[in-house]
């Protein structure tokens, strides 16, 4: 079995403002807050050691509590639409270091907007991580699309020739990140001050893994889909509280 000598920690940042929807990390899906489908996807992992939250609302720190996370409060100049989440982890990886004493090389960066996650996603991705000897990784998916683009109310095909549409199968690998796992050394954030940096890796993960909870249709998505039913059919995490 791979060891923990790398020292991977979870950071899942969770602000407490939402553009479009109030108090989006504490809405419930399937009985639980979507803050808590990264969490426990966190702690499923046979790798990670610690799962830390880093937010600036106290409703959202004692709802990771629940879920067995450890907080980290970020200055609210960090928690802005338009604060970058590398500051935030910037931020954690310090306190994490300073106020809990930890220490670790590369961070697992769960956004919680995006839940749709086997149970076995995470240790997958770490493990090619390793296997790649990679600076980091994105999670992706695999979609073939026919990607076009608009100018000036003109359509322009970008990665195929219109006169000569390919086959789904010969179609040129396109990779689409879909926000859920970035995993990243220290030392690529300190030095880059980036999450996908150095040599890159991806994993692939299911096309459905794509949508995010950005607008209230998604909210209404992730009602049905996150429902313990389903949950069980597609082997997605089912969180559970442990106080």
């Amino acid at each position: 079995m791979y060891k923990y000598h790398n020292k991977f920690v979870a950071i899942i940042p969770a602000r407490a403002g939402s553009k479009e929807i109030k108090k989006k990390n504490l809405f419930k899906f399937g009985g639980h807050s979507l803050v808590s489908y990264s969490i426990e996807a966190a702690k499923k992992s046979k790798f990670i050691k610690n799962v830390f939250v880093s937010t600036d609302g106290k409703e959202i720190a004692r709802e990771s509590k629940k879920y067995g996370a450890k907080i980290i409060l970020r200055p609210k100049k960090m928690s802005k639409n338009s604060s970058q989440i590398e500051d935030s982890i910037l931020h954690a990886i310090d306190v994490i270091e300073n106020k809990y004493n930890q220490s670790l090389d590369n961070i697992v960066l769960l956004q919680p907007t995006s839940p749709l996650r086997k149970i076995d996603d995470i240790d997958k991705a770490i493990k090619k991580f390793v296997k790649d000897k990679a600076d980091s990784l994105f999670s992706c998916v695999d979609l073939h699309p026919c990607i076009w683009n608009y100018k000036n109310f003109k359509n322009f095909p970008l990665n195929y020739d219109i006169f000569k549409r390919p086959h789904r199968q010969n179609m040129q690998k396109t990779l689409i990140e879909n926000g859920s796992i970035y995993i990243t050394k220290k030392k690529i954030y300190r030095k880059r001050k980036n999450r996908v940096a150095g040599k890159i890796s991806n994993y692939i993960m299911e096309n459905y893994s794509t949508i995010e909870a950005d607008t209230k249709n998604d909210i209404k998505f992730f009602d049905i889909f996150l429902n313990p039913e389903v949950r069980k059919k597609f082997k997605l995490i089912n969180p559970k509280k442990i106080k």
